[in-house]
């Protein structure tokens, strides 16, 4: 997630880089005192209206760079939707091959809107501290313009949310109130990205059309209406069953357990093993839990989700040491079939 992180701002750099080549450049000054804005305020561009990043580097190109990934850290939904949509892509799929979905084409609206607010950042500043001949550079973000890029893209997450509760109060069809359901949630978090961005620039909750209180309500009671089947074979089968189960509620699906061969809307079937690993020191015994996990369409009895989950933990004793491997397997397994399910219904 680090590392990912990282490369995801990097990204948001190299966008912020690009967007400011049209300005003129302005040089660094040499010598003289110090300036205020180096410390991170500046009279003239008073934080009031302006948000402010300070970068410094070795030369004049890497302290703008750094000014402008400043600015950028300050904004959730310029760097975590793209993480989010990478591990998404990566642990997912459908039919032998990874399709994006509708909430990563939400967090792409998100990030479009990020994108945009961003486009106005300037370098207005550059000093070079003659004595350590080190470069500084001021980065400036106009708040009120940033505050209308975030406004016009509430505006249309918001239109799209009207439309699905809609649908969803309007149909009796369990799936299809699903279907409505899982894209509503996915349109009601990416209005909460932009509302966060929205809090850093100094504005105000915009008002909706849509009540996101109830809406949530109302998705929720919608996807807890399926009736989830989990079936485990294997070892560890018990364990990874009930985690599943478990997990499955926390995120308002109600599941429950179920033989080979039961029937339910949908159906979520693993397959485990665990066996012991070497490890480094021989004070500690090492378990590795294994699963594939397959998720059906019920109706229709049809694969619509496959994907592999491991955990590894170690403990003095053996039979611990393979008690927390499956407790471990269980937790990301539930949180993957959860993930696949909203998948599955934001994609219908």
């Amino acid at each position: 997630m680090k590392i990912m992180n990282s490369l995801a701002f990097l990204v948001v750099a190299s966008i912020l880089s690009a967007c400011g080549g049209g300005s003129a450049v302005k040089k660094s000054s040499s010598g003289g005192a110090r300036p205020q804005w180096v410390e991170g305020e500046s009279p003239r561009w008073p934080r009031a209206q302006n948000v402010l990043g300070v970068g410094s580097g070795d030369d004049e190109e890497t302290a703008a760079d750094r000014a402008r990934g400043e600015i950028s850290r300050v904004f959730s939904s310029a760097v975590s939707v793209d993480t989010t949509v990478d591990e998404t892509e990566t642990n997912l799929t459908q039919g032998g091959r990874t399709n994006s979905s509708f909430s990563q084409l939400i967090a792409q609206k998100v990030r479009t809107a990020s994108q945009k607010m961003l486009e106005g950042v300037e370098i207005v500043e550059r000093w070079k501290d003659s004595a350590t001949s080190r470069y500084y550079a001021l980065a400036v973000l106009n708040k009120g313009k940033a505050l209308g890029a975030v406004a016009e893209k509430t505006a249309a997450l918001d239109a799209d949310a009207g439309q699905w509760k809609t649908k969803m109060d309007a149909t009796g069809d369990k799936f299809e109130r699903a279907k409505a359901a899982a894209k509503l949630s996915a349109l009601l978090k990416g209005r909460l990205d932009l509302e966060n961005d929205r809090r850093v620039l100094g504005g105000g909750p915009l008002a909706s059309t849509v009540d996101a209180s109830a809406a949530k309500a109302a998705a929720t009671k919608a996807l807890a209406a399926l009736d989830v089947a989990v079936i485990a074979t294997g070892e560890n089968s018990e364990e990874l069953e009930t985690g599943i189960v478990t997990g499955l509620a926390a995120s308002g699906l109600m599941a429950k357990r179920a033989n080979p061969g039961d029937g339910g809307d949908l159906i979520v079937e693993s397959s485990s093993s665990a066996q012991p690993v070497e490890g480094g020191d021989a004070r500690w015994k090492w378990s590795r839990a294994t699963a594939t996990i397959t998720l059906k369409d019920g109706r229709e009895d049809k694969s619509f989700a496959r994907f592999d989950v491991s955990e590894r933990q170690a403990a003095a004793d053996a039979g611990e040491a393979r008690r927390r491997a499956a407790s471990g397997l269980a937790k990301k397994a539930a949180e993957k079939v959860a993930v696949a399910i909203s998948d599955f219904f934001q994609n219908q």
